[in-house]
């Protein structure tokens, strides 16, 4: 083979591989981690529907597969003494998710600021349907200390390439606050060994068991969720005993908050039904 033709075929080669290289990266698409899950029994309530918890404990479940699978899970942050933990979560319902019902739960995290690590959620339907958009924030702790730690400690990641669409535009993370005295005491409660998690404090899911059942059964019949958001404040432990109150929401809502022993907030939320 003359060295002419050599040369050129070998820059054939590099040219296409170039430019296919490109076609692939044109092609892929947004990063998102995809599971599938059929709503069963225990988690649907008296409507036949799917429990906010479970809502949350679905978001948890994908949350966890997702950083595990691009190298920021549990087995790289626990040796580092680091845990993750949530600080806001605000979900809106499309339409109810309903017993038997198989759903598809998307979730992909955003480029993360000094110490808040964002996350998107989107619950569809077995026909693409849109059934629940959520989001996250997250921020992630030294154990040891209590102190928040910084993001640049996950040095594996290239947040450049991250996915930055919102399911929600524009989320009003900031619930008002009030005083006990404000508002109606719906119950109250002691934290026991059931509400643990590994990170050895109630794990957010249960906060929204605690919200919602400032409502009754009568109250929860005749009306169609649209909408809430939890501010996780203060951290519980094992025998604290946590007070819950509600008042109306200026916007038609209701405000649901859960103070300690010592009159401290540990839980914020508001929630909205539809008209």
């Amino acid at each position: 083979m003359a060295l002419s033709q050599y040369f050129f075929r070998f820059f054939t080669f590099l040219a296409l591989t170039f430019f296919a290289k490109k076609s692939i990266l044109k092609t892929m698409k947004p990063y998102e981690h995809i599971q599938e899950f059929s709503i069963k029994y225990c988690d649907a309530d008296f409507k036949d529907e799917i429990k906010p918890s479970v809502v949350l404990s679905l978001m948890e479940e994908v949350a966890c597969a997702s950083a595990d699978e691009l190298g920021f899970g549990y087995a790289f942050i626990k040796p580092r003494g680091y845990a993750f933990m949530v600080s806001n979560i605000y979900c809106e319902f499309l339409r109810p998710v309903r017993l038997g019902e198989r759903v598809k739960v998307k979730t992909w995290p955003l480029p993360p600021s000094h110490v808040i690590f964002g996350r998107e959620y989107r619950f569809v339907s077995q026909e693409d349907e849109t059934l629940i958009n959520a989001s996250s924030r997250w921020c992630l702790v030294d154990m040891a200390s209590g102190k928040l730690v910084q993001s640049k400690v996950i040095e594996n990641q290239d947040y450049s390439t991250y996915n930055t669409a919102r399911a929600i535009e524009d989320v009003k993370w900031k619930i008002p606050a009030f005083k006990p005295q404000e508002a109606e005491l719906k119950f109250q409660m002691t934290v026991a060994n059931s509400e643990y998690d590994h990170n050895m404090h109630v794990n957010n899911t249960r906060y929204a068991d605690y919200c919602f059942n400032c409502f009754s059964i009568a109250e929860l019949s005749e009306k169609k969720l649209k909408s809430f958001g939890i501010s996780y404040v203060k951290q519980c432990r094992e025998g604290g005993i946590l007070r819950f109150y509600r008042k109306p929401d200026e916007n038609g809502g209701y405000l649901v908050h859960g103070f300690n022993e010592n009159g401290e907030t540990v839980v914020q939320s508001r929630i909205c039904f539809e008209e």
